[in-house]
């Protein structure tokens, strides 16, 4: 068994609270602001056995990774993602922008929608606007040549406003700004694949099922595919049904189209 500390990339030990955890990085609280920084961590102990070295480089012939320089990149990509996307209402504001630092620092926000939802019961009203922001931002994310990738409930926050934000690029890809839009990234997801990630999000807003749109199961052997239909939930008698339906089928060619049926609901 480990026992470990959240560390800097300077080897100080994290001290701020810990407010989100990501597969790279740790959010963590700092005033009125929330800060990205790399997840990292130092051993302390090994099986009850304190480790004395405290280092974060890992010893010649140990077989082990330096983390940092790859956390650092990643953070300094989904950073630039920030610049591309510049200040749009729907996505959450990166303030530290014009720093060289790779901290992304935002503001604080009330809740994540997935646990706004498991705490509450907003009506159809309530979810209908929430669904047309999402997908209006969805539509400007791509009209940037920006593949989210990973599209998720507890990736949107709420404002004081209970307006929607979204966070989180740290799995998303930045196109050539001459991108048609057509096409995916070197992990298969799309314009098309986020689409079918949003009829999850979808899904669970309005059922409360959670349900896994993988592109990946069969990476191993044949490369990203796109889910058959019988690995979803059914949407017979579903709000909105017919919309996250097409989501899944690929009846939307763009998050537009998407956008643009949501708005003819309510």
């Amino acid at each position: 068994m480990f026992v470990v500390e959240r560390v800097h990339p300077d080897g100080a030990k994290v001290t701020d609270e810990i407010i989100g955890i990501g597969q790279t990085g740790i959010v963590i609280k700092q005033g009125e602001h929330a800060v990205k920084i790399p997840r990292l961590t130092r051993i302390l102990e090994i099986d009850g056995v304190p480790v004395q070295s405290g280092r974060m480089t890992p010893e010649e012939g140990s077989g082990s990774v330096d983390e940092r320089p790859i956390f650092i990149q990643t953070l300094q990509k989904e950073k630039a993602i920030y610049r591309r996307l510049s200040n749009h209402s729907g996505i959450i504001q990166c303030l530290n922008l014009s720093s060289d630092h790779y901290s992304i620092q935002m503001p604080l926000m009330q809740s994540d929608l997935k646990n706004y939802l498991r705490k509450n019961l907003p009506d159809k009203q309530r979810k209908l606007s929430w669904l047309k922001e999402m997908a209006s931002t969805l539509s400007y994310i791509h009209s940037r040549c920006v593949i989210i990738g990973d599209y998720r409930l507890d990736n949107i926050m709420l404002d004081d406003q209970m307006n929607t934000k979204l966070i989180d690029f740290s799995e998303s890809t930045l196109m050539p700004l001459d991108w048609d839009l057509q096409g995916a990234d070197e992990w298969g997801f799309s314009v098309l694949t986020d689409i079918g990630q949003f009829g999850v999000a979808m899904l669970e807003m309005i059922t409360g099922q959670h349900c896994e749109f993988d592109t990946l199961r069969d990476w191993d052997t044949v490369g990203a595919t796109w889910p058959g239909r019988d690995t979803l939930p059914s949407t017979n008698g579903v709000w909105l049904g017919h919309i996250i339906e097409k989501c899944w089928t690929r009846g939307y060619t763009s998050a537009a189209e998407l956008a643009e049926d949501l708005s003819k609901e309510g």
